[in-house]
């Protein structure tokens, strides 16, 4: 009578609990496994301690604790002009931490950026966030649910603004900012060049931490051009 093969030891170690009989099965077994695959750097050791390397799932909170970076200490010639790069470097950093190291995180990221164009383009800021292992995409049509619906998920979103002139004419060649929650009445940002007034469109420090901006003032100058307007880079996490 010919034996039966087994065809997956994974129900075996499904009941292990640590028996006597258990141990001395795995004894046996192991002993009978050939000099190679006991080896430290065998495929199977490494598959094995993967497991331990995976992104562990993110806690769920609003405002999501997102990592800040302004960019004025940038140490580049681009700080004046790298607030994309650095809303993303916070998108970034979000979905895989410890991606930017340093307190200068969003230079790194600023150089991938600077392989595929400029730091004000929205095409190299998505090809940059997609080098890194990020889906993202810019949307021009975004509304207040965009931002909802991806706080809601864990994920921050970078948005455009005019961040110039009063907020009944906003002016500007543009600035970005990155939404990390949001409330009935204002959306929390981390504005990578400090506190803005939206009503007379002037900064009032250097510190853009968790800030909470008015729907009723931010709005004008994000969604310019009237109702679901607004530019936002929208990420997969």
């Amino acid at each position: 009578m010919s034996q039966e093969l087994i065809g997956d030891l994974i129900p075996y170690f499904q009941h292990w609990k640590d028996l006597p009989h258990q141990r001395a099965a795995i004894q046996q077994l192991w002993e009978a496994v050939p000099a190679s695959l006991k080896k430290t750097d065998s495929a199977w050791v490494q598959a094995w301690r993967a497991a331990g390397k995976q992104e562990e799932p993110r806690t769920k909170t609003n405002p999501i604790q997102v990592r800040y970076f302004s960019q004025r200490d940038s140490s580049t010639e681009h700080s004046l002009r790298m607030c994309f790069s650095s809303s993303c470097a916070m998108l970034l950093e979000a979905l895989k931490p410890g991606t930017l190291v340093g307190p200068n995180g969003d230079d790194a990221y600023l150089g991938r950026v600077l392989r595929y164009g400029d730091t004000t383009e929205a095409t190299s800021q998505v090809k940059a966030l997609q080098s890194y292992g990020v889906e993202a995409h810019l949307v021009r049509n975004a509304t207040w649910k965009t931002i909802e619906n991806q706080i809601d998920r864990g994920i921050p979103v970078p948005i455009g603004i005019l961040h110039k002139g009063p907020v009944g004419a906003p002016t500007g060649g543009g600035h970005w900012i990155c939404a990390i929650g949001y409330d009935q009445d204002s959306i929390v940002v981390h504005d990578p060049f400090g506190d803005l007034d939206l009503t007379s469109g002037l900064y009032v420090n250097n510190w853009g931490v968790r800030l909470r901006y008015s729907r009723k003032n931010l709005g004008p100058r994000w969604m310019v051009e009237g109702a679901a307007t607004g530019w936002a880079i929208v990420a997969e996490a």
